[in-house]
């Protein structure tokens, strides 16, 4: 005769007899069972010896009507919300090519004020010089 172990919420009972442990499983649907020659716990639904009637779940109840309108307006508003967030991500994002265009171009003209800047000083500063040494010949004669 073959011997069970069950456990159910952590409590362990056997060994018991095939008619003890159907009997025990109808108490407790829900346990594990265990023989020497299994490595595991195994839920006792997956045993094909022992006499488990499976009932069925009811059906579902049917949605709603109220509910399945209330989720449909719901996901109407939720599509028109993520629109706007789309047209406004767009919006930004042109934006943001504007201005990197608009730096750049700032960048360019700085980089060519620049030069013309040194330019001029450079040509000031010779000026400049030359003027204070006419100055000095001037002040010397």
């Amino acid at each position: 005769m073959k011997e069970w172990y069950f456990s159910n919420n952590g409590e362990v009972s056997g060994p018991l007899g095939l008619t003890e442990s159907n009997k025990f499983i109808e108490q407790n649907p829900n346990s594990y069972a265990w023989h020497p020659s299994y490595a595991q716990w195994i839920p006792v639904s997956h045993v094909e010896e022992f006499s488990i009637t499976v009932t069925p779940p009811p059906p579902p109840q049917e949605i709603p009507k109220k509910l399945i309108e209330r989720f449909i307006a719901k996901e109407k508003e939720l599509n028109t919300a993520l629109g706007r967030i789309e047209s406004t991500f767009k919006a930004i994002s042109n934006s943001l090519s504007d201005l990197d265009r608009d730096t750049n171009r700032t960048k360019t003209v700085t980089q060519n004020l620049n030069q013309e800047v040194k330019t001029t000083i450079r040509s000031v500063n010779e000026q400049y010089e030359a003027l204070q040494r006419k100055l000095a010949g001037a002040a010397t004669s």
